[in-house]
């Protein structure tokens, strides 16, 4: 590392180290941002640290199949480094480098030294040489390996600067068309940055023609995962782009899962859905979420809601790819998984419980959507802002199927945030009539009576503060002494009453002393 690097990562780990012990916050992307301002390629010397590296990206899904691999990878009894808070600009790879290997997470497994033993047992097809196993056949667990979440936009970036062992593509959706613009745009972008990293190996979901019309254009070598079978799902209403990646022609769907993924093939020239080497069958839901079987294993999931199938797939598909991790190492890795970044987390009050969840273009809202139907949930509160991240068009509300909810018997729908004037009109026109809302504590005041779970949607920006609240909210439920929520709103409400009835006495007797020294005064 040469001396402007140094001090680069040096600067950038002092910010880091400021602004938590100071701030008591973690530190984002800014000691990244400032690492770079003063060594533009510092990424390129701290990625040379860690070996293998597993590179994530795609629309919806990142954040959550970033932590699961990660936690099927702290398994192995390896160092892990990973940017979990789901910080996936280039400057959020090089804050996560700064910061080093999670503490706590290795297990003292020690690293399986056999191929044999890796998930899913061997595989010829995947074997890999000594030379390309690069630096960690040399130093076993002494080199920590890496997981890191990226952009779609910063995989130009971060693949030729990383040179990530793997790449895995999640999706392709239309998402803040006035960021990224059409989704061809993002297709060159990929890649782009694959064909300028040749011996990074491509894993991507096979269900998507979008991810596998970019596997046939670039040279890596690439293994699809995706599930097989249909799951007997209706298609979405509005759907992203059904045309053959190849001629243009309409595909054709043996099945959908949602959206446009499934099994597709093009009537006029014969481009289809590549062959999964990676494949979910037999999948089923349960009480406690999904169960699908794959390579002889049954594999169970903690979550619901079908695109979760798809990250743990891609988990396995990462785990199998590595051979790092043995089966039973995956599957306690993908059942100890607890998201705590508000994608798919829930906080329990006792008699009732809140879900939140992420959802920022019409495809994960959708999803979100099927999950309260299926759950049979009767309150829901949608927070969307229109910051920068988060885009400033919102037209792709009307690409969501509301409609679905309208028929939900005793419905409580709330909207808030900066766009909750737009949301509100939106589920007008499904039929569904919904209150604005401030803030979360609203909906849980508005709701009190009801038992049940409820779920609160948000996009990018509304999430952390609606995240934040419901922690908050949680920590003074637990110092009532675990009181009913119902029992501590409905305190809550007395002394509210209370408080307003002694001020209005207290205003009151102010008044008549005022009063009485008035006519004193005017007596004299």
């Amino acid at each position: 590392m040469g001396i402007r690097a140094k001090i680069a990562a040096f600067t950038g780990r002092a910010a880091r180290w400021g602004g938590e012990t100071f701030m008591h916050r973690t530190a984002g992307n800014i000691p990244g941002a400032i690492a770079l301002k003063i060594d533009p390629l510092v990424l390129v010397d701290l990625a040379k640290s860690v070996d293998p590296i597993i590179v994530v990206s795609g629309t919806n899904g990142k954040t959550t199949t970033t932590n699961l691999i990660a936690d099927c990878l702290a398994t192995s009894g390896r160092r892990l480094v990973c940017n979990r808070e789901g910080n996936n600009l280039q400057s959020g790879v090089v804050t996560a480098l700064l910061a080093g290997p999670e503490a706590g997470k290795a297990q003292t497994a020690s690293v399986s030294s056999g191929v044999s033993h890796a998930v899913g047992g061997s595989s010829s097809a995947h074997q890999e040489t000594d030379a390309t196993r690069g630096s960690a056949a040399v130093s076993g667990s002494a080199i920590p390996i890496a997981c890191f979440e990226c952009d779609e936009l910063y995989t130009k970036f971060v693949l030729p600067r990383v040179k990530p062992r793997y790449f895995m593509l999640l999706n392709l959706f239309r998402d803040q068309l006035d960021r990224f613009g059409e989704i061809d745009r993002i297709q060159d972008v990929i890649a782009e940055a694959l064909l300028k990293t040749p011996e990074t190996i491509f894993i991507y979901n096979g269900d998507d023609p979008l991810c596998a019309a970019i596997a046939d254009r670039v040279s890596n070598r690439s293994f699809a995962f995706g599930i097989k079978g249909d799951l007997g799902l209706s298609a979405d209403r509005v759907s992203d782009s059904r045309f053959c990646q190849k001629c243009g022609g309409v595909l054709e769907y043996e099945y959908v899962h949602y959206d446009k993924l499934g099994a597709y093939r093009c009537k006029e020239c014969g481009w289809g859905r590549p062959e999964l080497k990676f494949a979910a069958e037999n999948v089923r839901a349960t009480a406690e979420g999904f169960v699908f079987d794959i390579d002889g294993h049954e594999v169970r999931t903690g979550q619901t809601g079908v695109y979760m199938v798809y990250n743990v797939l891609a988990a396995y598909a990462a785990s199998k790819m590595s051979f790092l991790v043995e089966y039973d190492g995956f599957q306690k890795g993908v059942l100890a998984y607890r998201p705590t970044n508000g994608r798919l987390q829930v906080f329990d009050f006792g008699e009732r419980s809140v879900m939140t969840n992420l959802a920022k273009n019409p495809t994960g809202f959708n999803q979100n959507i099927r999950i309260v139907l299926q759950e049979q949930g009767r309150v829901l509160a949608l927070f969307v802002n229109d910051n920068d991240p988060d885009g400033h068009d919102v037209s792709w509300f009307w690409d969501i199927d509301f409609e679905n909810w309208a028929h939900i018997e005793g419905l409580k729908a709330f909207v808030g945030g900066s766009r909750a004037n737009d949301m509100q009109v939106r589920l007008k026109y499904a039929g569904i009539k919904a209150q604005i809302v401030d803030n979360v504590a609203q909906v849980m005041e508005a709701t009190c009576a009801e038992d049940g779970r409820a779920y609160i949607i948000a996009n990018y920006t509304a999430l952390p503060e609606v995240r934040r609240e419901l922690e908050k909210l949680h920590a003074e439920w637990e110092s009532t002494g675990n009181v009913p929520w119902s029992e501590q709103v409905s305190n809550s409400i007395q002394d509210s009453q209370s408080d307003k009835a002694q001020n209005i006495v207290q205003d009151s007797n102010i008044n008549e002393v005022s009063k009485g020294n008035q006519v004193s005064k005017e007596g004299n």
